[in-house]
């Protein structure tokens, strides 16, 4: 048996199968035998499977947020270019995942608070960005913003649990936008960024 895998190391191989194979799927046993440790190794570290599973659930989120961060540092274009290439990056993250996993997160009960916070994040930006556009006369004056940011991530996150392409996700994202803008709006999405 291999001695003093770390923390992160557990944390990343159990991230690895819950991501391709949802939570369900993921056994104790096989984490500890990847790793080639054994499962009281694993257990002096955390307290059960739910308590690794939500260490992998606080890093996922974690990193999901510093590259969010780094991402709008990053953002050039138009207001609505932006805000698209923002719903573009939680279309990715939801694809960065089975989704099997998306709809074990989301009927888990024990992990339902880090599955608020994530949703709540991402509703918060798409929030923000839209609000941006909306000030600026690139959105509908009477579009409620925080209403279309829910609408818009909930359509998406169920088609994606029904298996729906990356590419159309997309295309509907865009499209959900268009409806919203203005004229001007829609001449920015349009336009090349």
């Amino acid at each position: 048996m291999k001695r003093g895998a770390t923390k992160e190391e557990i944390i990343r191989t159990t991230q690895d199968l819950i991501t391709r194979n949802g939570i369900r799927a993921v056994r104790v046993d096989e984490i500890a035998q990847r790793l080639g440790i054994s499962k009281r190794t694993l257990y002096e570290m955390f307290a059960d499977k739910n308590d690794l599973i939500s260490a992998c659930l606080d890093d996922l989120a974690r990193r999901q947020r510093q590259r969010i961060a780094a991402s709008r540092r990053r953002r050039s274009g138009n207001p609505l270019q932006r805000t698209l290439r923002l719903a573009n990056d939680y279309i990715d993250s939801l694809y960065t995942v089975d989704h099997s996993f998306l709809a074990d997160i989301r009927r888990k009960v024990l992990f339902a608070e880090q599955y608020d916070e994530h949703r709540e994040f991402w509703r918060k930006e798409l929030s923000l960005n839209l609000e941006e556009c909306r000030g600026g006369g690139l959105l509908l004056s009477e579009i409620d913003t925080a209403a279309l940011a829910e609408q818009l991530m909930s359509t998406l996150f169920e088609l994606r649990l029904n298996r729906t392409t990356r590419e159309e996700l997309y295309l509907l994202c865009r499209t959900i936008l268009r409806g919203a803008a203005t004229q001007q709006g829609i001449d920015l999405i349009d336009r090349k960024p």
